[in-house]
C-alpha cells in the first residue's frame, strides 16, 4: 500500500520511520513466528518440536529437521524485517514521495493482531493448556487407547530441547543481522561457494514457475498436440474409412440393382412387347379373314383326328 504495490524487497529499506505502526506490528509478528520465548508462536513451535521428539511417530531426525527450519524461519523473518525497515530507502523517488502510513482502517486490525501474537499463546502454556482437555468428550476412546503407549513426559529433556530450538532461532536471528543490518558478511560469499547454485535457485523461486510451466503448459499443449493428431488420423480414419466402404457397397448394390434386379424387369417388359409387335400383325381387323382362320383350324383339327382315328 505505501509503496504503490511494490513488492520486491530489494527496491524498499529505511520504512521504519515512515510507517511506525506498519513497521512495530511486523516486528512483533517477526519475533513471534520466530520464536522468540514467550510469545504466541514460541509456545505453538515448542510444542510442535516437542511432539516431533517424543510422540508415537516422532523420531529425533524429525526433530532436527524442525529445528533447523525453525532456525531458517527466523533468518529469513528477520532478513526480511532489516531489508524493508532499516538501512536506506532504495525505492524510487517518486514512490519516496508518496510514502505514508496506512489509514486506520488497516493498522486497527495490524495492532489487534499484534496483541494476540503476544498474548495467546499463554492460552496454551506448557502442563497447564486451556485447550489440552478440550475434546476429550470426543475424542476419549483415543485417548484411553494411547494412553498406555505414551511416555512420561521428561521436563529436563524438554527444557534442553526448548533451549536448543531458541539458540537455533537466535543464530538465525544473528545471521541475518550480520548479514542485512551490520552487513559484516556478505550473502554472495555462501552462494559463491557453491558457484552460486543456491542463489539461482531461490531467485528463480525454486523454479517452480518452469516446472509448472513445462509439465503443465507444456505437457499439456503436447497432450493436444497428441489427441489432435490422434483424432484426425485414427478416430477421422476410422470414420472416413467407413464411408467409403458404405460408399462402396452402395456403389456394387447399385449395378445390382441397375443391370440384375432392373434388368429382369425390363427384359421381361422388352420380350413382351417384342412378341406382342409380333402377333399383333395377325389381327387385321377384318371378320372375313377371321372366318378363314376358323375354317382352317377346324378343318386341320379334323384333318388330325382322321389321321389319328386311321392310324389307331
Amino acid at each position: 500500500h505505501a509503496m504503490g504495490g511494490e513488492q520486491d524487497m530489494r527496491k524498499m529499506g529505511g520504512l521504519w520511520s515512515h510507517l511506525p505502526a506498519t513497521s512495530r506490528t511486523f516486528l512483533v509478528a517477526t519475533l513471534a513466528i520466530a520464536g522468540c520465548p514467550l510469545l504466541a508462536g514460541f509456545f505453538s513451535k515448542d510444542e510442535i518440536l516437542w511432539q516431533a521428539w517424543s510422540s508415537t511417530f516422532g523420531s529425533g531426525l524429525l526433530w532436527v529437521v524442525a529445528v533447523l527450519v525453525a532456525g531458517m524461519t527466523a533468518f529469513y523473518m528477520f532478513r526480511q524485517v532489516f531489508m524493508v525497515f532499516f538501512g536506506e530507502c532504495r525505492a524510487d523517488h517518486e514512490t519516496q514521495h508518496h510514502l505514508h502510513e496506512s489509514p486506520p482502517v488497516m493498522t486497527v486490525p495490524l495492532w489487534l493482531l499484534a496483541g494476540g501474537a503476544i498474548l495467546a499463546g499463554w492460552l496454551g502454556f506448557p502442563h497447564h493448556s486451556l485447550f489440552e482437555g478440550w475434546l476429550e468428550p470426543v475424542m476419549g476412546h483415543y485417548a484411553a487407547a494411547t494412553a498406555s503407549h505414551a511416555e512420561t513426559p521428561n521436563l529436563g529433556l524438554e527444557l534442553a530441547l526448548m533451549a536448543i530450538s531458541v539458540a537455533v532461532a537466535f543464530a538465525g536471528f544473528g545471521l541475518a543481522y550480520l548479514m542485512y543490518f551490520r552487513h559484516r558478511l556478505r550473502p554472495e560469499t555462501f552462494s559463491d561457494a557453491l558457484g552460486g547454485v543456491p542463489y539461482r535457485v531461490v531467485l528463480n523461486k525454486y523454479y517452480v514457475d518452469e516446472l509448472y510451466d513445462l509439465v503443465f503448459v507444456r505437457g499439456g499443449l503436447l497432450l493436444c498436440r497428441l489427441i489432435a493428431w490422434f483424432d484426425l488420423h485414427v478416430i477421422d480414419g476410422i470414420v472416413n474409412l467407413s464411408a467409403a466402404i458404405v460408399r462402396g457397397w452402395a456403389w456394387l448394390f447399385g449395378l445390382i440393382d441397375l443391370y440384375i434386379v432392373d434388368g429382369a424387369v425390363n427384359a421381361v417388359a422388352n420380350g413382351t412387347y417384342f412378341i406382342g409387335r409380333r402377333v399383333r400383325n395377325v389381327q387385321t381387323g377384318a371378320i372375313s379373314a377371321y372366318l378363314y382362320v376358323v375354317l382352317i383350324g377346324v378343318l386341320g383339327g379334323v384333318l388330325l383326328y382322321w389321321s389319328w382315328a386311321s392310324a389307331s
